[in-house]
């Protein structure tokens, strides 16, 4: 009597629902395949940006990112956000590229007036909060440490907080400063100048609607306590003469004296100082 089971196909043939083992094969190889690309290339898409941001870098001066608030909220936010990504070294670029147009800068983007010198910017976010936003040292050899306070990360636009406070930081690293003997408020005047013309300013930029009077009188009429009063006046000066601002940096590059304005103006600033105190608003207006 004939075994019936050993007439039975060795291979079944497959029924119309099923996957052949070998296409179930290939679609895991796909996904698979289309998972470890996606990887792969954001990698290297992060890759090409940190390579960017170097090169750009170089061309002018060397950056380092130091981050002193370790593992507090505002030190891991700052990780996330602007260090693993390189989103703070774009922002210091970005930065650094308009404070040097408006300070050294003609038409067609000509540099028109000696730069100064500067090898290296450390961005480093402090360990502690700070009287300011953002708190420039100098290390020498033409170093410069930016120091943001952890406050700013604790912002509802940290955004626009942290550029705001490296514009700022940045304006301050470029300017010249009569040899540590400019007037601060002078200083403080033109980094406003510089963050108004940025547009980071909770007033409507560009323009500067002339409401702050200037106390004082003669030469000493820009010496205000308000950084914005100032700017103002400086913004009154470079409307009367264009390039007045890029001038007057110019003349801090060496040791400062009181005529610095006058020669930058081409006149005695004490001219401006009445017609100022009733002049109408004025649009921004920039050497550039």
């Amino acid at each position: 009597m004939e075994n019936n089971e050993l007439l039975q196909p060795l291979l079944l043939p497959p029924s119309g629902d099923t996957i052949p083992p070998a296409a179930a094969t290939t679609f895991k190889l796909i996904s698979s395949n289309s998972g470890i690309l996606f990887r792969v290339l954001s990698v290297c898409f992060i890759g090409i940006i940190s390579v960017w941001a170097s090169s750009e870098a170089s061309k002018g001066f060397s950056l380092t990112i130091i981050n002193e608030a370790g593992e507090t909220a505002a030190g891991r936010k700052f990780d996330l956000f602007y260090v693993s990504n390189d989103k703070a070294t774009r922002i210091v670029l970005k930065a650094s590229d308009f404070v040097e147009k408006v300070l050294y800068y003609g038409p067609g983007n000509s540099n028109t007036h000696p730069k100064k010198d500067v090898n290296h910017v450390i961005l480093r976010l402090a360990g502690r909060n700070l009287a300011n936003m953002a708190v420039v040292s100098h290390g020498g050899k033409n170093e410069f440490t930016i120091n943001i306070s952890p406050s700013v990360m604790q912002g509802e636009n940290v955004d626009y907080a942290m550029a705001s406070a490296v514009q700022r930081g940045m304006a301050r690293i470029w300017l010249w400063d009569g040899e540590h003997r400019a007037p601060p408020a002078l200083l403080e005047g033109m980094v406003e100048y510089i963050s108004i013309l940025a547009s980071f300013t909770p007033a409507p930029a560009p323009v500067m609607a002339n409401n702050s009077f200037l106390s004082g009188s003669g030469q000493s009429c820009w010496m205000n306590k308000d950084p914005k009063a100032v700017a103002h006046f400086l913004n009154y000066c470079e409307a009367e003469n264009k390039g007045f601002i890029q001038r007057l940096n110019q003349a801090m590059k060496h040791q400062w004296n009181e005529g610095a304005l006058d020669a930058a103006l081409g006149f005695p600033v004490e001219d401006l100082c009445a017609s100022y105190n009733h002049s109408p608003t004025i649009s921004m207006v920039s050497g550039v």
